[in-house]
């Protein structure tokens, strides 16, 4: 709810920055080049990105309607206390329902203050005033990438402080609170009381940083008689080593394999980007390197113990949750059980009431893509996957638009990760983690005018 609240305030500040706009006549960038300055095609790549844009907005105008019709057309509501279903008589069946009207609720806030994050974040990235020491990229942007990576270090140092500390014992979250589940501390890592959704935010944050790495060492490189380590991307190296070593301290599996799958993707990558300096390269790769020597140092020993038992105890028992999940995706129809719900209906589909105290309680479906479908339905699953094909096609527009387009293409990694990793666990349920895929997708989809200098494009 902090970060909810923190939403909203920036959806204030953006409401008002527009009434003081449209009130004074204010423009940004009064002397930027019209139409008729900009050659045929890049007016064409505009149009074409303005149009994608306006289509991003009404599709997540459509996702907040269909979640506000869902909670305001429940069936149900799921007391999670005593386990009691209160059914609703004025219901339409024709319309999106829900089964869990607090939960759907719930989603309706979180993901409206999602959206006024990603457009207030754009709104401010777009009045950016570039100078000539940043001609390559929007000044505000780098300073938030720096932002990310510099707190994703700090993040996962306080991790694998937190995992030596506590070893084998029961742990806390932060050294301050000892979550109801996952108490032991093999199980949990940092604050998150998951160790897989930890593995997942590091996936999002190592590729970022080595990307930001190698652009600001070759701008650096090209502006400042050819030295690197002249401005602050040295700042960068103790946060790729330690946000590296994150997944595999962690011990999530999925984790460890998706870091696998992006670190052999970003080392063919590297080795035929055009870097002018060998120098650079090599410290990338060396970074990489430091960071898994790292984490197989700190923990391999448990990683491997659970990597042996994969096959061995089904995904822990993954295999049910899915049968059922698949299962209900038939019984519940075209609009689903309603945004949020799935631990509700899961609970209710299985019968357990009369023995809630000895049963094993399953809250995610540990598959994103299955439990979107259950809860979402059809439409609304629908309405997710155009969002997101709508920002993939903003950012390939943006590589095609640009020579300097090294972060966009690691941000895309980190995106692909995230995405893999939700066939298998639940990283796109937790805010925190979708904050930041909110952020990063926001580097994809924004156009030339916000990221780049006219001086920076394609002809």
């Amino acid at each position: 709810w902090i970060m909810n609240i923190t939403a909203y305030g920036l959806g204030v500040l953006l409401v008002s920055k527009w009434i003081i706009r449209w009130s004074s006549g204010f423009k940004s960038f009064p002397n930027k080049p019209n139409k008729n300055v900009i050659s045929p095609r890049q007016y064409r790549l505009r149009l074409t990105h303005k149009t994608f844009t306006v289509l991003l907005a009404v599709l997540m105008i459509l996702l907040l309607g269909y979640i506000l019709t869902s909670a305001m057309n429940a069936r149900a509501s799921f007391n999670l206390e005593t386990h009691e279903y209160t059914y609703f008589e004025v219901v339409n069946k024709n319309l999106p329902h829900s089964f869990d009207a607090n939960r759907t609720w719930f989603i309706f806030w979180q993901y409206l203050g999602l959206i006024i994050l990603f457009w207030s974040i754009r709104d401010w990235l777009s009045n950016a005033r570039t100078t000539r020491a940043s001609i390559s990229w929007n000044p505000r942007l780098i300073r938030l990438l720096y932002l990310i990576c510099l707190n994703g270090g700090a993040l996962a140092l306080e991790c694998a402080l937190q995992r030596i500390y506590y070893g084998d014992y029961r742990g806390k979250l932060l050294f301050l609170i000892e979550p109801s589940l996952n108490s032991s501390n093999i199980a949990q890592y940092g604050p998150f009381s998951y160790r897989s959704n930890a593995a997942s935010y590091f996936n999002l944050i190592w590729p970022l940083a080595v990307g930001l790495f190698i652009h600001q060492g070759q701008k650096n490189h090209d502006n400042m008689n050819k030295k690197i380590g002249s401005g602050p991307e040295l700042l960068l190296i103790p946060c790729i080593i330690l946000c590296t070593s994150g997944p595999i301290i962690s011990s999530a599996r999925g984790g460890l394999f998706v870091m696998g799958g992006l670190l052999l993707l970003m080392a063919l990558f590297i080795l035929f980007l055009r870097i002018k300096s060998s120098f650079l390269r090599i410290s990338t790769y060396l970074c990489l390197l430091i960071g898994l020597c790292s984490g197989f140092y700190l923990g391999w020993e448990n990683a491997k113990t659970r990597i042996s038992n994969i096959f061995s105890d089904n995904l822990n028992n993954r295999t049910e949750i899915y049968e059922n999940t698949i299962k209900m995706i038939n019984e519940y129809g075209t609009f689903g059980s309603g945004p949020g719900t799935f631990e509700s209906v899961l609970q209710f589909e299985l019968q357990l009431k009369p023995n809630w105290d000895h049963v094993r309680w399953d809250s995610w479906a540990h598959c994103d893509y299955l439990e979107f479908l259950l809860t979402f339905g059809q439409p609304g699953f629908a309405i997710l996957i155009l969002i997101f094909l709508t920002i993939i096609i903003q950012s390939l527009f943006a590589i095609n638009q640009i020579r300097d387009n090294i972060i966009i293409f690691f941000g895309i990694l980190c995106l692909l990760g995230a995405f893999t990793h939700a066939f298998l666990d639940f990283p796109l349920q937790v805010y925190s983690i979708i904050n930041l895929i909110c952020i990063i997708s926001i580097v994809l989809s924004n156009n030339q005018n916000t990221l780049f200098t006219f001086s920076n494009l394609k002809n």
